[in-house]
């Protein structure tokens, strides 16, 4: 595989919760060789990650200072250890998935939930 100097490269990651704590993954991206590209937003996709929704929620309590039972939160993460990195192994390969295919800066956003997303019902007649 060749790599080229001006390939897309992550400069910044951002996540921002709900109130539901699922969140917003955000990445944005920029040739390596230019520092003060100016990035355009890319539509965002979403995916469930239960495992991840969980860790991630357990992460904004202790940012905001809420009471997490650590212990239990590590037994928890240890015993699912293998579901966290299988999601984040998923959420990456979309995320070099989409660098794979731009030209120029961008961003690109997961949104990242804890529940499968329910099939939208429409009337026919």
């Amino acid at each position: 595989m060749r790599v080229l100097m001006d390939d897309m490269k992550p400069f910044r990651i951002e996540v921002e919760w709900t109130d539901r704590e699922d969140f917003l993954f955000t990445c944005h991206y920029r040739q390596a060789s230019c520092a003060e590209c100016r990035t355009t937003a890319e539509g965002a996709g979403r995916h469930f990650f239960p495992v991840m929704k969980r860790a991630m929620g357990n992460v904004l309590h202790k940012l905001r200072r809420e009471h997490i039972s650590f212990p239990l939160f590590l037994v928890t993460l240890a015993f699912e250890h293998r579901h966290l990195l299988s999601e984040i192994d998923q959420l990456l390969t979309a995320l070099h998935g989409h660098l794979r295919e731009q030209k120029r800066p961008g961003s690109w956003s997961c949104y990242v939930s804890g529940e499968t997303m329910k099939p939208s019902s429409s009337s026919g007649g």
